[in-house]
């Protein structure tokens, strides 16, 4: 990479942690649910910040489908058990909801193929997630207790349908009550329940579900000195909140704005321009922010958006492990080198995970971080990564540690200080398609198939050599970068789309786990069968049909940089 060094020095150098301090004692006066009157007050606020800077800001509504959770308790054995309810999960009536508790431990797939929880309440060890909603809505359970591993009780969103549901995937939401308890009434409810299996149990629950509007905070650093049709980088981090949410996401919407100010200061060594988004829907609507903006501004983002920089929950007390920040493959690099620089940590180059705002992998965009620190393993114990504060009233600025949060928004500002100035786009694609080489040659798919993956080999090797020789010319010219930021941009639009989504680019893929290079997965799936199975004549079309879609795309990157 060939940087401004005097531009990376100024930027750095000049992150006040004053400044986001201030910025945090403002977030810690508002709740700042999806779609309140509080949001909108404390988004108010960062639009006068950003203006005061000098960049253009535009504040958008759009309706979303929020899940705002309200009182809940439990009722159980003739006692009453503190609770909490969930985003996305079903309200009950006045009289709650009683049914007999089936014990699942940690919910296995294969515990809850092995037990009939049909009209029942199962109790779940561990947090409330989309995949435990997913898994009662195909089994009939209609009640969900989660039980904490802590004394902390964590506000979680269950739905599995990134962003706002449509008619298609509304089938997908949670069809079942939820509440989750601490671990020692989950104790007390266990071993009462050694004692009398089955007992009863009543979940009391409100739930306020529906449409409203939602706001989108966007603001606009434009480089003086970049060429006409210069590309831009996304800089985005939720507004929404549990509670104050000091660190989760207040802190992440302090570095944004420092980071900006700083970068405005010096926006004429920028050869890409910066976009800044403020989303809600985030906790209490799945992503439905991120999601809308990407779905109703597809085109633009795919002919204009570089790099999509995602920010969460920075500077939090204790977090101080930053080697497992995911990167995309072609921007691992890039996250090592500005990780070392700030902690002396080595990245370890975590892959991407199906959260954080990360709404435009259809679009093929690269993407670097979301939760940048954490708390390091021999730490956490059973607390959570972010710190047992996190999704909880006490997540408060006292949790915040000002030496941290300057070392990660430094760590922010030098990686987009890098994207913004170096010459190069630094994407090293390269490495993303020897990437997609290994998994593909671990894929042995049986004798008996009719599908042959030598054309693929053949093709992804090819495409690697080529981005190599790419990657490593040297060009004499402004227009010339220029020119390689585009060629770049357009084979991302190939790539990102094989390596974080299944399929259609259109489409949003439920907020549940993915596995590498998820494209591949049906030639996985393919290769575990048996010779001559029915099954394995199920499957092989489908293989067929995914070998086809990389082959295509693999064959449309190599024409952008040969021809």
């Amino acid at each position: 990479m060939k940087v401004n060094t005097k531009f990376l020095n100024n930027l750095v150098s000049e992150i006040s942690t004053d400044q986001m301090m201030e910025h945090l004692q403002e977030f810690s006066r508002w709740k700042k649910l999806a779609g309140t009157t509080e949001e909108a007050q404390s988004l108010n606020y960062i639009r006068g910040v950003l203006n005061s800077y000098g960049l253009k800001t535009t504040l958008l509504y759009h309706d979303a489908f929020i899940s705002l959770p309200e009182a809940a308790h439990l009722d159980f054995n003739g006692k009453r058990f503190k609770a909490i309810t969930h985003s996305m999960a079903l309200p009950t009536s006045e009289a709650g909801l009683t049914r007999k508790i089936i014990d699942l431990g940690s919910a296995s797939q294969e515990t809850f193929d092995a037990t009939d929880v049909r009209d029942q309440i199962v109790l779940i060890d561990g947090m409330a997630t989309p995949e435990m909603a997913k898994r009662c809505r195909h089994a009939g359970a209609v009640g969900q207790i989660h039980i904490s591993p802590h004394e902390y009780l964590h506000e979680m969103c269950l739905s599995p349908v990134w962003g706002n549901p449509d008619s298609e995937t509304v089938k997908n939401l949670p069809t079942s009550s939820a509440v989750t308890i601490s671990d020692e009434d989950g104790k007390i409810i266990r071993e009462q329940l050694t004692i009398t299996p089955a007992l009863p149990a009543t979940i009391h629950a409100k739930v306020d579900t529906g449409w409203r509007k939602t706001p989108i905070l966007i603001a606009d650093l434009e480089a003086k000195n970049a060429l006409k049709d210069a590309p831009y980088i996304l800089f985005s981090g939720h507004h929404d909140t549990w509670y104050e949410g000091v660190m989760d996401n207040g802190s992440a919407n302090a570095t944004m704005m420092e980071v900006t100010r700083c970068m405005a200061k010096n926006r004429n060594a920028m050869k890409r321009h910066l976009r800044l988004c403020f989303w809600s829907g985030h906790s209490q609507g799945r992503y439905s922010g991120s999601t809308w903006f990407a779905d109703q501004y597809w085109h633009e983002l795919e002919r204009d958006c570089a790099v999509h920089v995602n920010v969460d929950s920075t500077g939090g007390e204790g977090n101080t492990l930053l080697s497992t920040a995911p990167a995309a493959t072609e921007l691992s690099e890039l996250a090592q080198d500005v990780i070392k620089r700030h902690s002396g940590q080595e990245h370890d180059g975590i892959r991407m995970a199906r959260n954080s705002d990360q709404s435009f992998w259809g679009i093929g965009i690269p993407s670097l971080f979301g939760i940048l620190s954490c708390q390091p393993a021999e730490t956490v114990g059973v607390r959570n990564a972010l710190g047992w504060w996190w999704h909880t009233p006490y997540d408060k600025i006292e949790r915040i540690n000002p030496a941290l949060l300057l070392r990660d928004t430094q760590i922010y500002a030098n990686a987009l200080g890098y994207l913004v100035s170096d010459p190069y786009l630094p994407l090293n694609i390269a490495a993303q398609v020897a990437d997609l080489l290994s998994n593909l040659a671990e894929i042995q798919l049986p004798s008996e198939c009719s599908l042959s993956l030598t054309a693929l080999h053949a093709e992804v090797e090819e495409l690697h050599k080529e981005m190599i020789v790419f990657q490593e010319k040297r060009l004499d010219s402004p227009e010339a970068y220029l020119k390689r930021d585009r060629t770049l941009m357009l084979v991302s639009r190939q790539l990102v789309p094989l390596d974080y989504t299944y399929g259609d680019q259109h489409r949003h893929d439920p907020a549940l786990p993915l596995p590498k290079w998820p494209s591949l997965e049906t030639l996985r799936n393919l290769a575990d069968e048996t010779g001559g199975s029915d099954a394995l004549r199920l499957r092989q079309g489908l293989a067929i049909r995914s070998s086809n879609r990389l082959l295509s795309n693999v064959r449309n990157a190599r024409a952008l940089i040969t021809r």
